[in-house]
């Protein structure tokens, strides 16, 4: 009786030990990325917002401190909720509420700004466009928003995919786009 008792209680701490040295699970991935994107520790989505501002890279000469810290003041502004998770073979979707600014919505308003200045005349520095992005992002206006965040196992790891839809969950989708396709 005393060995069948040994070794249930080895079988029930080698699985205990086992399951805390396992791979992360999908959530935990997700909320992992969300804390160094609010943490401004995440090179993926800051690569993915800088290309789409048709610069290829973040090289030196690219460098725009009031961009950078405008970007590092909407990231701090991302929070997520991780609302499930469906995992099927190697592949995950993990649905998340976020809540942050909308990044599409201050770039269609400085859109419009920018076009306003240019049938009117006024030349707008680099510099200015620069520090009224900052002021948009500073004084942006928080919402919640839903959406599913695709991972693939890759190695025995579960890996984010930054693929469109993730993409516009964290960055948002312009209001005037969204009316456009109702």
């Amino acid at each position: 009786m005393k060995n069948k008792l040994k070794l249930m209680v080895m079988i029930l701490i080698s699985m205990v030990v086992l399951t805390g040295c396992g791979s992360k699970s999908p959530s935990e991935v997700v909320d992992i990325y969300f804390k160094e994107v609010k943490k401004g520790e995440n090179s993926d989505l800051e690569k993915y917002v800088f290309e789409n501002m048709g610069k290829n890279k973040k090289s030196e000469e690219n460098k725009n401190p009031k961009m950078e810290e405008a970007l590092n003041e909407y990231m701090s502004k991302i929070d997520i909720k991780v609302l499930k998770e469906e995992i099927k073979d190697d592949k995950a979707l993990v649905d998340v509420e976020l809540t942050g600014p909308n990044f599409a919505n201050i770039t269609m308003e400085l859109l419009q700004e920018s076009l306003a200045n240019a049938f009117n005349g006024v030349e707008v520095k680099s510099d200015d466009m620069s520090n009224t992005i900052l002021e948009k992002v500073k004084s942006g206006k928080i919402e919640t928003r839903k959406g599913k965040i695709n991972l693939t196992k890759v190695d025995k790891e579960w890996k984010i995919k930054n693929d469109e839809d993730s993409m516009s969950l964290i960055l948002g989708k312009s209001d005037t786009l969204k009316n456009t396709s109702n």
